[in-house]
């Protein structure tokens, strides 16, 4: 069976996070593993990370070092110690598919880390086939804001360039629209692809759309097949949404 690894953190909910990843590979008839980067908890109303700490995540990544993995997806990395980690882990296995899913802890472009943030993540991006911002993500790591199909275009363009990989744009319902929207560049090329869009935001939809994009390279499809599979596949998750957020299984 297909062996694919995500490092990413953990939702208590299990809406977003390892627990959609873990999901989504096994409905899509793969074996998933994970290493834990963080777990959260509510805490007062207030949606707290905690770190597992840097020797922790190590220990579990030194478990995992004789399985033969055909893909692995980088979820949130809490610290630029665990993210300097996971690079040093990841370097011998530069022939595994990556999907680097660049999740930001930092949420303000004024934040001065950011800049060591970018480039830790051109690091890890080096190593990967594809990186998955959504918008937001892709605003901060640019340095601005991305308004309509022109500036995703573009923007996709610059972050390839940027961190030397493929880029799968998420931008769902954040560009103005009937349809959740994402464009794909890769070689060269980009394309579109469309979905129904989804009322409202709904949680744990760019990790579910990370995992299954890993998954379906980790089975042997090119990245515009894996593509357009993990962008139907997302869709139908999304469309079986509870309130805790996207629901893979769910998913025929």
């Amino acid at each position: 069976m297909t062996k694919i690894l995500t490092i990413a953190g953990s939702d208590i909910f299990a809406g977003g996070g390892l627990q959609a990843d873990l999901a989504t590979i096994t409905q899509l008839g793969a074996k998933g593993f994970a290493a834990v980067t963080c777990v959260t908890a509510l805490v007062a109303d207030e949606f707290q990370v905690q770190a597992l700490t840097p020797l922790q995540l190590e220990q579990q990544l030194a478990s995992l070092a004789a399985v033969d993995f055909a893909a692995i997806k980088i979820g949130l990395l809490p610290s630029l110690e665990h993210l300097e980690l996971v690079y040093q882990w990841l370097r011998p296995r530069a022939q595994t598919p990556l999907v680097l899913d660049p999740v930001l802890v930092l949420k303000e472009k004024q934040d001065q880390a950011l800049g060591q943030w970018t480039s830790a993540f051109e690091k890890i991006a080096g190593l990967s086939q594809v990186m998955t911002p959504n918008l937001p993500e892709a605003e901060l790591l640019l340095g601005r804001e991305l308004l309509d199909q022109a500036d995703l275009e573009v923007g996709a363009r610059e972050l390839s360039q940027k961190f030397g990989t493929a880029v799968y744009l998420k931008a769902g319902s954040r560009i103005p629209g009937s349809v959740a929207l994402d464009y794909v560049w890769s070689a060269g090329q980009g394309s579109y692809l469309e979905a129904p869009q989804a009322q409202g935001s709904v949680n744990g939809s760019g990790c579910v759309l990370a995992s299954s994009l890993a998954t379906y390279l980790g089975q042997g499809l090119n990245l515009n097949q894996a593509s357009q599979a993990a962008k139907q596949f997302v869709t139908a998750a999304i469309e079986a949404a509870d309130e805790w957020g996207v629901s893979p299984y769910a998913v025929k």
